[in-house]
């Protein structure tokens, strides 16, 4: 949405308020009339003004999954997979003893905001 489009809402909004002055201060019965339309108006123009780019989403942090073998000592760390829970038996054999293996954690890697001391 452009300046243009702004303008319009700036334009609506200022006309909508308008019209809601105009309808409060009427004693006649078109009173109600004109604050509905001016509410109305105003809440085009505020839809106008508010109204722009989508943010940018932000991807989701790295996840990871720890997989640890149920007889030795033997831990592997990969991406995470899509259906990966926290002990759920791994299809892949240890490569140290060829028993199965379960999935121990999946931990979410955050990236650290820097702080300075001043």
């Amino acid at each position: 949405m452009g300046l243009i489009s702004k303008l319009i809402g700036i334009a609506l909004a200022t006309v909508g308020f308008v019209l809601l002055f105009f309808g409060m201060n009427d004693t006649s019965s078109l009173s109600y009339v004109y604050s509905f339309l001016g509410l109305l108006v105003m809440a085009m123009g505020f839809a106008l003004l508010t109204a722009g780019k989508p943010k940018e989403e932000k991807l989701p942090p790295p996840t990871i999954t720890e997989i640890k073998c149920n007889d030795c000592d033997f831990k592997e760390i990969r991406d995470f997979k899509k259906g990966d829970y926290i002990l759920k038996t791994v299809e892949e054999a240890c490569p140290k003893c060829q028993t199965e293996m379960t999935i121990e954690g999946v931990y979410m890697i955050r990236e650290e905001t820097q702080k300075y001391n001043v």
